[in-house]
């Protein structure tokens, strides 16, 4: 600044080119960000198998609760509302082969359903309890999300496998 308060040409000059050059590195950064990001590993199709640790999972079913009305056959206070606004409730029945010799272990926090680009949800209810399944054996397991209703290639997240897709049937039901 000059001793009137005003900045100095030079001064201006220098402001003028420096947002503009802020701006641009902040697009290049994101967009490197975003190229280099890494890819999402696509999921197996509905209906095809995945390798889990121990075994293969096949999703069996994906069902809209309110297209059937569906109840545990214990009531569970995690079911005794509807989902949340901008929720829908699906029901997720999953076989598990084992097919390691150690066997494979159903632990269903180990399981999330993910969206393209917008989060991972974990199960409100879910059957049995963690187990065991010796190999050759299977566990037919029954997992209830809350999902949104406007989420996009839904993943069920297997650990040690590339995830089941969900397919679009589960935005049946008034959804």
């Amino acid at each position: 600044m000059t001793l009137t308060g005003m900045a100095s040409p030079a001064a201006l000059r220098r402001t003028r080119l420096l947002v503009p050059m802020l701006l641009l590195a902040l697009v290049v950064s994101i967009a490197v960000g975003a190229l280099t990001a890494a890819p999402r590993t696509p999921p197996v199709l509905l209906g095809a198998s995945a390798d889990v640790d121990g075994g293969l999972a096949r999703i069996q079913g994906v069902i809209p609760v309110e297209a059937d009305e569906w109840l545990p056959p214990v009531p569970s206070p995690a079911l005794d509302g509807p989902p949340g606004e901008g929720l829908h409730r699906v029901r997720i029945m999953l076989e598990l082969t084992a097919m390691e010799e150690d066997g494979l272990v159903f632990d269903p926090s180990r399981y999330a359903v993910s969206g393209l680009g917008s989060g991972s949800w974990d199960a409100v209810w879910f059957s049995p309890a963690p187990a065991t399944a010796r190999q050759g054996e299977t566990v037919d397991a029954v997992l209830v999300f809350d999902l949104p209703d406007r989420a996009i290639d839904l993943t069920l997240e297997l650990p040690g496998g590339p995830g089941l897709a969900l397919g679009p049937g589960h935005h049946r039901g008034g959804s």
